[in-house]
């Protein structure tokens, strides 16, 4: 039984590939990088196919929690999608938080980042309710995390391998640090080592993860410090995602790296330049 259900999966998800590597251009999902080079635009959606794969074989083996890979899984594929969304039919128009609830106010207009931004804080708001349905002001701290970090790996997915980079450093602090609430290895190991592979491809330029991408490990990102690390943590990270936000809605986040020696030396480091 095991061995059927992990051929159907394997099959499946391979089948997923092929579909979305013979229809990239026609959806729209490959475009010019940065270099004006043309690559795939939305990795994100085959990353979180790889993950769902391999943690739906450690959950049929029967050696990951179920449930909270499956909060894991909600998460990440519903701040994959809304991000998906934007990268098929968003416009670079407008940008930042601003740009977009501006345009919502002045020109009732709906665009792709206002769906993006109250998708991710409705996920956010119920995966809150899922870990502390009982603490009012955790469960408040979870959903802003959640929008948060999302937005954050957004902002830095402008170059090759530097969202990606972040994400893995971040991710791992966070899960040496909080060790006794990180997940199961096996559901470690299906994030970081598809993650880590994709991310090759970004640091070479080859692939760029798109808001599919940045959303659905944005949000991992974010759901991880709200189970790991206490109230006073938590808060402090907003506080630091808000000022980000609050900075990249007016300054470019990239000048202000290339600006200075030791972040242009590192951010060097971490794909083509």
């Amino acid at each position: 039984m095991h061995r059927s259900s992990l051929v159907i999966v394997a099959l499946g998800f391979g089948l997923l590939h092929v579909i979305l590597a013979k229809t990239a251009k026609r959806l729209h999902l490959v475009k010019l990088n940065f270099l004006g080079k043309e690559v795939y635009a939305s990795y994100g959606i085959l990353l979180f196919a790889d993950v769902l794969f391999l943690t739906s074989v450690g959950m049929i083996a029967g050696v990951i929690d179920f449930r909270r890979a499956i909060l894991y899984l909600w998460v990440m594929g519903a701040m994959c999608l809304l991000g998906l969304v934007d990268d098929l039919f968003g416009t670079r128009e407008v940008g930042g938080f601003r740009g977009h609830f501006k345009k919502l106010i002045c020109e009732r207009k709906i665009t792709t980042g206002v769906v993006k931004a109250v998708g991710g804080a409705l996920v956010g708001v119920v995966a809150g309710r899922e870990i502390y349905s009982n603490d009012l002001v955790r469960w408040i701290s979870c959903a802003l995390l959640v929008a948060l970090s999302a937005n954050f790996l957004n902002i830095l997915d402008l170059r090759p391998g530097r969202a990606v980079s972040v994400f893995l450093f971040a991710i791992v602090v966070i899960w040496c640090v909080s060790i006794e609430k990180a997940p199961h290895p096996w559901l470690v190991a299906s994030i970081l080592v598809p993650t880590v592979v994709w991310g090759i491809f970004d640091s070479r330029g080859k692939a760029m993860m798109g808001d599919s991408g940045s959303n659905c490990l944005g949000a991992l990102l974010g759901l991880s410090v709200a189970i790991g690390m206490s109230l006073p943590i938590q808060i402090v990270v907003i506080c630091v995602l808000v000022a980000i936000n609050w900075y990249s809605e007016r300054h470019s986040i990239t000048k202000l790296i290339e600006g200075n020696r030791f972040l242009r030396a590192i951010d060097a480091r971490l794909g083509v330049r």
